[in-house]
């Protein structure tokens, strides 16, 4: 990567990396705390109203995903970063909101690491954990009596938990349109974080290809990225919703791949939870009109 950048501008290969670490932590320091600043409250209230208006999913703080972000090995690093697709890798965790702009970001995390361990040692993981997170407290959902808390909606590789929804698996989704209507409902939200790696991938070609820096310089790019990418999709806020979906790209096949499912086991309280959410959707107050005509076409 550096040779190629070194060649085009006639420039040795050290002083071209030095160059780009340098101007990826100079772009970190001074766009994170306007572009990628810490949640407050406020934020979280502002975010779970966007994806209510944006999604139809209510008391949502975002979409969460990570991505493995294929590396060439490094040096004397053993089966580290070794990950189940057979490649090396760090792994990049995001929550997303509805405008397909990062709200955290955790990057860092070795390959060979389980998705319970990567999910549970991240920074969004721990103040999940440990409540520092600064979530709104619990709120009613349409047509329901009780209160729900705010939650965060991920695939299956995420654990069930009380403040983070994952869809019903498959085999108890056959022949349960309840189950196939909140499966489509989280889906239709959780959609935003694959939106925004494609994005980030079609919009930085660095991410075409293996990384080959070594991993403190592949930090600094991809936070660098990220907040870059926050900075053009807030100046493009006021662009209709037809130019936000055409600035997509496709996800490269050998790069941000996606991890395996997580079989962590669940509590009973994030059970309760995502049963209120199923009858939330299915409820007269809670549906949408297109919900069942969606399902019909197996898009659940």
């Amino acid at each position: 990567m550096f040779k190629t950048i070194a060649l085009s501008y006639r420039m040795g290969q050290r002083t071209a990396s030095k160059i780009v670490y340098d101007v990826c932590g100079a772009i970190w320091k001074h766009l994170q705390p306007i572009y990628l600043p810490e949640p407050t409250t406020v934020m979280w209230e502002n975010i779970a109203s966007d994806f209510e208006r944006k999604r139809q999913f209510y008391n949502c703080l975002g979409a969460v995903d990570r991505k493995h972000i294929n590396l060439r090995k490094p040096q004397l690093s053993g089966s580290s970063f070794f990950n189940y697709k057979q490649h090396c890798s760090v792994v990049l965790m995001a929550t997303v909101d509805a405008h397909y702009r990062f709200t955290s970001i955790d990057v860092g995390s070795m390959g060979r690491f389980s998705d319970g361990n990567i999910f549970s040692n991240s920074v969004l993981g721990r103040k999940l954990t440990d409540g520092t997170l600064k979530i709104p407290g619990d709120k009613s959902l349409p047509g329901q009596q009780n209160r729900a808390p705010y939650v965060f909606v991920g695939d299956e590789a995420f654990p069930l938990l009380k403040n983070l929804m994952r869809p019903y698996p498959k085999c108890r989704v056959t022949g349960n349109d309840k189950y196939k209507v909140y499966n489509y409902r989280l889906s239709r939200a959780r959609q935003t974080v694959e939106c925004a790696f494609g994005i980030l991938s079609s919009r930085f070609r660095v991410f075409k290809r293996p990384f080959e820096c070594k991993l403190e310089a592949l930090d600094r790019i991809v936070t660098a990225t990220c907040v870059l990418h926050n900075y053009l999709r807030t100046d493009n806020i006021t662009s209709n919703d037809l130019a936000e979906e055409d600035d997509m790209g496709p996800l490269s096949t050998n790069q941000l791949l996606s991890p395996a499912p997580s079989r962590c086991r669940n509590t009973s309280e994030a059970f309760l939870t995502r049963e209120k959410f199923n009858e939330c959707f299915n409820s007269p107050e809670g549906s949408v009109q297109w919900q069942y005509a969606a399902i019909k076409r197996g898009q659940y």
